[in-house]
């Protein structure tokens, strides 16, 4: 099945879901998100931090490279990342600044635009790099 159609059948059971299991009501618990179809620990990590307002740190690809790029983490997975940034960050700037480190890296530190020598907090964090940083996969 192709990921359009995947996603489809993922929204309709998880809507038929939080209609008769939640009484039309998001759950606002990581248990319950994660639960749903297609919600993953990023996605209930979104709406728990955007949503309702918990302290959260939702890690993509993209946030895992520029940390891994930035060299605050070294670590082979999202999790990992997740786990060093909670530790490096202070709890209560989790929610907004996964979203300006979004941000920054879509104007300035692209996945194909940047090589880790490019932008300015490339060359500010590492003014001595010269070669491009080889990120790990996630």
């Amino acid at each position: 099945m192709d990921l359009q159609k995947q996603k489809q059948k993922n929204t309709y059971n998880l809507s038929k879901i939080i209609y008769k299991k939640f009484n039309n009501i998001i759950p606002n618990t990581f248990e319950k998100l994660e639960s749903l179809p297609g919600v993953g620990h990023k996605t209930a990590s979104v709406i728990m931090s955007q949503i309702f307002g918990v302290p959260a740190f939702p890690v993509d690809t993209h946030i895992h490279r520029l940390s891994q790029r930035w060299g605050l983490t070294s670590g082979k997975s999202v999790i990992q990342t997740e786990k060093d940034l909670k530790k490096l960050f202070p709890k209560h700037l989790w929610n907004k600044l996964h979203l300006q480190i979004i941000f920054y890296g879509r104007e300035y530190c692209s996945a194909r635009g940047c090589d880790g020598t490019i932008c300015k907090l490339c060359n500010e964090l590492y003014p001595s790099r010269k070669k491009a940083v080889i990120c790990l996969k996630a």
